[in-house]
């Protein structure tokens, strides 16, 4: 019963499985693309760290070699150019101080866009204030050792000097802490964060730091100075300065561990797994993509301009030699031209063997067998398809037999009759049945051509021989179109259904070369000459685009059958 509603539910259904659709198309779409930036966005934090990393190793390099050509000749200064070295040194440590900040705050002052550069100057201001201290430290020993070497007395009287300076310098910073610690807890805890600290708050750190730096530097010159005392009966030279690089990996290393970091996050994206294979492979594929297109441009190169036109030149190829027989023009009598369908009207002694797909109507009283093979040639019934024929006799004359193809709309069928005496090469994949008398064998064979080079390269190696008399229905795709065989015209090995055995059959580079490296047209085409007919396919391969030796496997079994002439 008809109901109005299934057409509005199904419209229904239809459109909600639509905007369902829709909706997962853009969800996936919007994962897609949050998934896209989330990488790029990584790989650019990625290649910002690794820029400020190299710079920060050619900043260091630079330096260190910098540092290492000033301390060369310090051993050659007199004391006071000595120590107007380690003034100046101290107090360009004491204005410099590290950035201790850490990644937030960078990030807040300088933004996403400047965060690399802003913590690659954060990292440059650490190593800078690491080659300070490595220069005051050797600047301070070299002090010492030439203190040393003047005399004890004068070492020992400035060693209590240096000392008096300590205890002066320390007590500075004793009262520059209390005034600190005076402040209260807030302004405390601002005063441990640059940040955070008021311009007030930021002078007095700055005042600590120099006076901590000015007790530290008096506190290892004295250090160094008792050294010298102890060694004063020994004094050896000082060794050449050579810097600390453990202590600038030390500095560096927090900047190591984030580029770590950085670079684990992009190798463990889900876009990078499944790029990065990919990638590696690629030049490879595009390598052998390259060799495979020009490998088979010069092999079909080598074939065309070396291979045909020495085929071309060669004698053509005849399975029997013109004898006796009647002429050219009787050869083959069509008796019917193609058609979707043919009506044979049998004689009460003759009968016709057909393949069953191809029977379309018998009259009632016919008679209908099963013929396994035709008589007398059962191996190569067998061998060209000729097998598990339908037999039809009729027991009047002008009875009518239709044939037809029932599985493909653009066969048609040609009946063609082969006179006495005469014989036809023919293509088994065309014949679909035949009229012979009854009780008598049909002569069929094969023939072998081995030492033809246009059998090796059209490769055909034998050929399918049917002799009369006797009546074929053949078929081809839109049609069988029979031409004398008068050498002027050459046609596609494809298109090629049958032809004389008495004519000339020889090859013929088709032209231009171009569709031929495209793929487009075949390297031979088939020409015919002499006495005799032939036949082919008016459309060859049924409308399809692809060749019967290029479709991979299957066209590989195409090629082995049609070498022995399937």
């Amino acid at each position: 019963m008809h109901s109005a509603l299934k057409p509005i539910l199904r419209a229904a259904l239809f459109y909600l499985l639509s905007v369902l659709a829709i909706a997962g198309v853009l969800v996936a779409g919007g994962y897609l693309v949050d998934a896209v930036k989330g990488a790029a966005g990584a790989r650019d934090r990625l290649a910002r760290l690794v820029a400020a990393q190299d710079g920060l190793a050619r900043y260091r390099q630079d330096e260190g070699a910098a540092l290492q050509a000033r301390l060369s000749t310090a051993r050659e200064l007199p004391l006071a150019a000595l120590d107007e070295r380690i003034r100046n040194v101290s107090a360009a440590l004491a204005a410099h101080s590290a950035d201790e900040r850490g990644e937030l705050a960078i990030l807040l002052d300088a933004g996403p866009d400047r965060y690399a550069t802003a913590l690659a100057a954060r990292y440059q201001a650490r190593l800078a204030h690491a080659f300070l201290q490595q220069e005051l430290g050797y600047l301070q020993g070299l002090r010492g050792q030439l203190l040393a070497l003047q005399s004890r007395a004068a070492a020992a009287e400035e060693l209590a000097r240096l000392h008096a300076q300590h205890r002066s310098a320390y007590d500075k910073v004793i009262r520059k802490r209390q005034e600190i610690a005076q402040l209260g807890w807030i302004e405390a805890r601002r005063m441990e964060h640059a940040w955070a600290r008021s311009p007030r708050l930021d002078r007095m750190a700055a005042e600590l730091a120099q006076l901590a730096a000015e007790n530290n530097r008096i506190a290892a010159a004295w250090r160094a100075q008792a050294q010298a005392l102890q060694r004063m009966r020994s004094v050896s030279a000082l060794a050449a300065f050579a810097l600390d690089e453990r202590h600038l990996d030390r500095v560096l290393l927090p900047l190591e561990e984030q580029v770590a970091a950085a670079r684990a996050a992009v190798s463990e994206h889900w876009l990078t797994r499944i790029a990065e294979p990919f990638k590696r492979v690629l030049p490879l594929a595009c390598a052998i993509l390259a060799m495979a297109i020009l490998g088979r441009a010069a092999i079909r190169a080598a074939f065309y301009f070396v291979l045909a036109p020495l085929v071309t030149r060669r004698p053509p190829l005849r399975l029997e030699r013109q004898g006796d027989r009647p002429a050219a023009n009787e050869a083959v009598e069509v008796v019917a031209p193609s058609g979707v369908s043919q009506t044979l009207r049998l004689h009460p002694d003759e009968e016709l063997l057909v393949l069953p797909a191809y029977l379309q109507s018998a009259p009632v009283g016919a008679a209908r067998s099963t013929r396994w093979l035709v008589k007398g040639r059962p191996w190569a019934s067998l061998t060209s398809g000729m097998a598990l024929l339908t037999c039809v006799r009729t027991s009047h004359a002008g009875e009518a037999v239709v044939l037809s193809a029932s599985d493909d709309g653009l066969s048609e069928i040609a009946l063609l009759r082969v006179p006495l005496g005469q014989a036809l090469v023919i293509q088994p994949r065309a014949l679909v049945g035949l009229v012979a008398r009854q009780g008598g064998s049909v002569d069929i064979r094969w023939r072998w051509r081995l030492a033809s080079l246009h059998a090796w390269l059209t490769l055909q190696l034998r050929f399918f021989v049917i002799r009369g008399p006797v009546t074929l229905a053949v078929q081809g795709k839109r049609g069988v179109r029979v031409q004398p065989a008068q050498g002027t015209q050459s046609i596609r090995q494809t298109a090629t259904l049958g032809f004389s055995t008495g004519v000339a059959y020889s090859t013929v580079r088709s032209e231009p070369f171009l569709p031929y490296l495209r793929g487009q047209a075949p390297l031979l085409n088939d020409r015919f000459g002499g006495a005799g007919v032939y036949l082919y396919d008016e459309t060859p391969g049924g409308g399809s685009r692809q060749g019967r030796i290029g479709r991979g496997l299957e066209g590989l079994s195409d090629a082995l059958l049609k070498l022995f002439g399937y």
